[in-house]
């Protein structure tokens, strides 16, 4: 979904761990090493999504949900496009790029990720240590009350949107196979076939997210 706005990825060949390694920018370990490089790094990554514009598959699916009356979106997205583009229920599993939180943990507020924020490097808590994003680091485990209701929402649901996932980190490509297991159906959308494309009860559609999604909730729309 991102990428389609023009979010940078992780992976491939213009992925940000050809230019660094993951252990160096997205982790504890990384942080309390060199917190001026990450934190610089951090700062352009949300300068890049503070000028991002959600494309039209997020709106798309903004409508469905006015449509439908609720529309749960389990993510693992940091950049906060889907809230951006009017969605109001977000299960974010890898976490916020929007907001940070003490290093070590001291029990003090969470802080908006502003650039006011970022003016000076590395951004300290009122306890006076560095802060961290409240992304999921390498290492550590997904928030455990948005991976539950993620899974308690795919093994309930009669129909899943999947959309622009390649299935291959887990355990969110758990959540489709749960969904499946207990009788619901998929409409995947995808650049390219995944795992799950020839499955039984998954309709494949190949295409962008930005240009296939409109055409579904169209549909909806007439008498």
């Amino acid at each position: 979904m991102s990428r389609e706005s023009g979010v940078r990825t992780f992976r491939g060949e213009e992925g940000y761990w050809k230019e660094h390694r993951a252990e160096d920018l997205a982790s504890i370990e990384g942080i309390r090493r060199d917190p001026f490089l990450v934190w610089e790094w951090y700062r352009k990554r949300l300068r890049a999504c503070d000028d991002l514009v959600p494309h039209e598959g997020y709106r798309a699916l903004a409508r469905l949900q006015e449509l439908r009356g609720k529309l749960p979106a389990i993510t693992q997205n940091v950049d906060g496009l889907h809230q951006k583009a009017g969605l109001t229920d977000v299960i974010e599993l890898h976490g916020s790029l929007r907001t940070a939180s003490c290093i070590d943990d001291c029990g003090g507020p969470t802080f908006a990720m502003t650039q006011q924020l970022l003016s000076r490097i590395p951004p300290k808590c009122r306890c006076g240590s560095i802060l961290r994003p409240d992304v999921v680091l390498f290492g550590e485990q997904l928030p455990l009350n948005a991976l539950k209701r993620a899974f308690r929402l795919a093994e309930s649901c009669d129909l899943m949107l999947v959309i622009g996932t390649s299935m291959a980190v887990f355990p969110a490509s758990e959540l489709p196979i749960a969904a499946l297991r207990n009788g619901a159906r998929i409409i995947e959308i995808n650049v390219e076939p995944t795992p799950i494309s020839p499955l039984s009860n998954v309709i494949s559609i190949q295409g962008e997210a930005g240009k296939v999604l409109p055409k579904i909730v169209e549909a909806l729309e007439k008498p």
